[in-house]
């Protein structure tokens, strides 16, 4: 594995059928696939987070769809653009009725998992089995925002034991499949503090499951464990633990996650709970920390946790945008002179999202202008932000000793509206 620093772009691909959520059909990116991966191309970067949705590759138990992944890949490899891929980004496929609560769901993701590597064990090295462990879980069963709407840490562990027992036989299948296979797990790093003492064990308690999902996978779950203890409590299957301590699935490297608002206070609710609000967690509300750890504390704190490479899995900001990059190149300096192996970064999206600022609660088309690229004129064009030119300056600055320098001025004419975005 290089431990040189290499830049990267995402592509948000998050495909939930039973809330009708399809980022790439939403972006265009499903007619317009080629030229947004020529745009990637064109920044200058190496890699690129990509997926293509489960539900379009895996059409039913034992019958597969490859034509779209083939060309993909082939392209991918004729612009020289290695892809960190998806398997599953937040949603299975509409034959698993009950998607990840189904029975069928751990089996199935191996037997994708087993299929996928197989067919580009020459084309692929980097699999990423399953996007954002602890998200997906606090989505569906923390806060209440997803299907199946749960609440409170029984509802979390109740959502995130399949997700753990399916990528476990995910990331074993598919290096049974492709010896040469690196697992490149991300998750969200979410940190939680309290604005009242009182609240001081719920915080540390939503702070903890962060690192549930990650903590399970590499083996440090087992019994004795804080970790056994704080998830075998809310009714996680003690087996299961058991059995990855001793047959951890662990990463080869451990992305983080990393927004202006990947970091809270709670506090307690001030108004009742709304269907749609997603940050909301039982009486406690949510809201960004103002004063919070910081990308550098969090990086030092993951590797001192899991003794594991890392890089920044996605990061970008709606507003002040330039002065994000700015501000995590300057983290990166930081925690790098430090020794923390920290492989890259990967700013996400590559063009704007849609509808993420609710959570994906409220589908109304929401246009949310943090990629490298807008959805502008319409959602089937793609224009430069202020952003493309800097980002592509950053690229051409990899060095790490220029980290944290103001390599990247900002224009003396900043279009305010743009920055403001």
């Amino acid at each position: 594995m290089s431990t040189a620093f290499f830049w990267a772009v995402g592509i948000e691909n998050a495909f939930i059928p039973e809330m009708g959520v399809d980022e790439l059909g939403w972006t265009a990116h499903r007619k317009r696939w080629r030229e947004d991966l020529n745009l990637a191309h064109d920044l200058g970067v190496t890699q690129i987070r990509y997926g293509l949705p489960w539900n379009d590759l895996h059409l039913a138990p034992d019958r597969f769809d490859w034509s779209w992944s083939d060309a993909v890949l082939e392209h991918l490899q004729a612009i020289q653009l290695e892809p960190i891929w998806d398997l599953v980004h937040f949603g299975t496929p509409a034959w698993l009725p009950a998607g990840m609560r189904d029975p069928a769901f751990p089996s199935a993701l191996e037997q994708f998992a087993t299929a996928f590597a197989t067919r580009y064990r020459h084309s692929l090295t980097k699999f990423t089995p399953f996007n954002e462990p602890f998200i997906t879980a606090y989505f569906r069963g923390g806060i209440g925002a997803w299907h199946p709407f749960e609440t409170g840490q029984h509802g979390f562990v109740r959502s995130l034991e399949p997700i753990v027992e399916a990528v476990a036989r995910a990331t074993k299948a598919i290096r049974a499949a492709h010896p040469n296979a690196e697992i490149w797990l991300n998750d969200g790093a979410d940190h939680f503090r309290a604005s009242t003492p009182d609240l001081n064990a719920k915080a540390q308690e939503l702070t903890l499951n962060r690192f549930a999902g990650l903590d399970a996978l590499e083996g440090l779950a087992g019994s004795g464990s804080e970790m056994f203890e704080h998830l075998s409590r809310a009714g996680f299957d003690a087996a299961l633990l058991e059995r990855l301590s001793l047959e951890p699935a662990g990463a080869d490297v451990i992305g983080l996650d990393y927004y202006p608002g990947s970091e809270h206070v709670i506090g307690h609710r001030t108004g009742p709970r709304r269907a749609a609000d997603w940050g909301r967690v039982d009486e406690y509300e949510v809201s960004p920390d103002p004063n919070p750890p910081g990308i550098a504390a969090t990086l030092e704190t993951y590797h001192k946790r899991y003794q594991k490479p890392l890089y920044i899995a996605e990061t970008s900001a709606d507003q002040l945008r330039p002065e994000w990059l700015e501000y995590v190149l300057s983290e990166l300096a930081r925690v790098r002179e430090k020794g923390v192996p920290v492989l890259g970064l990967t700013w996400w999206p590559l063009f704007d999202h849609i509808d993420w600022n609710s959570g994906l609660t409220r589908l109304v088309g929401h246009v949310c202008p943090s990629g490298l690229y807008h959805l502008r004129p319409s959602v089937q064009d793609r224009q430069p932000s202020i952003m493309v030119e800097l980002f592509k300056a950053a690229v051409r600055a990899q060095q790490p000793h220029d980290f944290g320098r103001r390599i990247i001025p900002l224009p003396k004419e900043v279009n305010e509206t743009e920055a403001s975005l």
